[in-house]
């Protein structure tokens, strides 16, 4: 029998990654591992904010007041409610310090200064990034993102000049919610601009596709400008005065609202630098997701190495890390590892599923209310399929499957 010491398995990340992995390894992963091993287990979500954020919604949020838009935040702990204390434990806390040696993360906890140890065996690393606009990422409790989305609905309604950096699906995405939304201010004379910083929206998409994302723009009266990128912004009053710009041609514009939606860094400031490529990212194998040349380690979504950044990234590698992780476990224990064989896994030996990150682009972007411009597998798709998949709600009414974890009970 395996000892009787129960192990430690944190994940660090409140996100869609962090959720599923969690949800994952309690229903099905670990149960599985505690019959056949007689080991105990046990998990610790760690994450700055008690509420999951669901971030592709960012969009609509912060433009759209209407009471009847469902709120894109739901309770961690909620979702976690079905185990018991002996097999989970949500602590809301920021990751501060991680010793390798010592096998130990230290966090702070929210809303204080305390710093506590939090011991592992196992470790997953999927605490995400943090956007350059705080619109697009969670803040360190979920009352502060909403108080940001609500200060920049009335920054959007009130201005006369709004400025959009960044041509890819958050940037294309926001100035279409911005566009579509002109009718439903008081005042609809604005000017609308976005910077694609590039030779053309969506840079990653068919040619195609960013010319019909582009119209569709200009549809919605957004000004669409490629090969300039914003060199400085500065805003003349904290948090409410006008944005001085500077661009990459030298010119300076004056705006009453800047959106920055050119992408993100990597939350890994608490880790050894020697688990990091040189921007920052977690070096990890992208078919079994284990951090390199570290033992117990794994990490999942945008925190990785070799991620897209896109929400399939962050979804699709689960299985691959399940199995890696409980092939590890079983290494751990040889004598006993055949026990819990199903009689396929005995004639033919365990599976272990390989993530393949898709080369094909699969992709949804909403360009305004009534539609948009997608991919999948390569293959364009109509608008009228990309409003009934993303622009007509964002997608919000999947939040809670993700939060209580419903995916894990089919897998």
């Amino acid at each position: 029998m395996a000892e009787t010491t129960v192990r430690k398995v944190v994940v660090v990340g409140g996100g869609v990654a962090g959720i599923s992995l969690a949800h994952h390894l309690l229903r099905r992963t670990l149960p599985t591992l505690t019959e056949a091993l007689g080991q105990s287990y046990h998990v610790t979500l760690i994450s700055p904010s008690s509420h999951f954020y669901w971030k592709v919604a960012a969009p609509r949020a912060l433009v759209d007041p209407n009471p009847g838009f469902p709120e894109p935040f739901a309770s961690i702990a909620d979702g976690f409610q079905e185990y018991p204390e002996s097999r989970f434990k949500f602590i809301q806390a920021r990751a501060t310090y991680l010793d390798e040696k010592a096998q130990t993360l230290h966090v702070q906890l929210s809303g204080t200064s305390e710093i506590v140890p939090v011991e592992y065996d196992s470790l997953v690393i999927a605490s995400g990034t943090t956007t350059h606009s705080p619109l697009f990422s969670s803040a360190e409790t979920h009352t502060e993102t909403k108080r940001i989305l609500g200060e920049m609905q009335i920054r959007l309604r009130d201005a006369k000049s709004i400025l959009v950096a960044g041509g890819g699906p958050t940037g294309v995405e926001t100035a279409g919610e911005i566009g579509a939304m002109r009718q439903h201010w008081p005042d609809a004379n604005k000017s609308i601009t976005l910077l694609s910083g590039n030779a053309c929206l969506l840079s990653h998409a068919n040619p195609r596709t960013s010319a019909t994302a582009e119209q569709m723009l200009k549809n919605l009266d957004v000004d669409v400008i490629h090969e300039l990128r914003v060199t400085s912004a500065i805003q003349k009053k904290q948090d409410q005065g006008p944005w001085e710009i500077t661009l990459s041609d030298q010119s300076t514009r004056k705006v009453d609202v800047y959106i920055d939606a050119t992408g993100s860094t990597p939350n890994t400031t608490f880790l050894p630098s020697t688990w990091l490529d040189s921007k920052g990212f977690v070096k990890t194998d992208q078919s079994s997701l284990r951090v390199q040349n570290v033992t117990g380690v794994y990490a999942l979504g945008s925190v990785t190495s070799f991620t897209n950044g896109s929400f399939f990234d962050a979804i699709q590698p689960v299985p691959s890390l399940i199995d890696s992780f409980r092939d590890d476990q079983l290494a751990l224990y040889p004598e006993l590892s055949s026990r819990g064989q199903t009689w396929w896994e005995w004639m033919f030996g365990r599976q272990t599923r390989l993530y393949q990150q898709k080369v094909a682009l699969t992709q949804f972007v909403a360009v305004g209310r009534d539609g948009g411009v997608g991919e999948l597998g390569g293959w364009r798709v109509p608008s009228g399929l990309v409003y009934k998949a993303k622009a007509k709600t964002y997608m919000v009414e999947k939040m809670d499957s993700v939060v209580y974890g419903q995916d894990s009970r089919r897998a």
